[in-house]
């Protein structure tokens, strides 16, 4: 990976080391590592902790809110990625270094 990159791409390459890693892991890790990361993300956000008593909605939950970090995380550095960008821009144009 290289510094100039999109947020699509760091995704593609992030799916590609999470895919590397699990197919390495051993069943018992695996479950370990869904209970822990969910109790990781009932401290966060709450709103994981209220479902710990249905698995299929705190499934959801967990898992809707791991994906809702990926969208956000695509949307905030691409919006970074715009605002410098746009102050590089205005910097040359004032014939300044960025």
């Amino acid at each position: 990976m290289t510094e100039d990159f999109n947020p699509a791409e760091l995704v593609e390459y992030a799916d590609s080391v999470a895919y590397q890693m699990i197919a390495g892991m051993p069943e018992e890790e695996a479950v370990a590592m869904v209970r822990d990361f969910i109790g990781v993300l009932a401290e966060w956000q709450p709103s994981v902790a209220e479902h710990r008593d249905d698995p299929t909605m705190l499934a959801i939950t967990a898992l809707s809110t791991t994906r809702l970090f990926e969208l956000a995380f695509i949307k905030a550095y691409s919006f970074s990625a715009k605002q410098i960008a746009a102050r590089e821009a205005i910097a040359k144009a004032f014939g300044q270094e960025s």
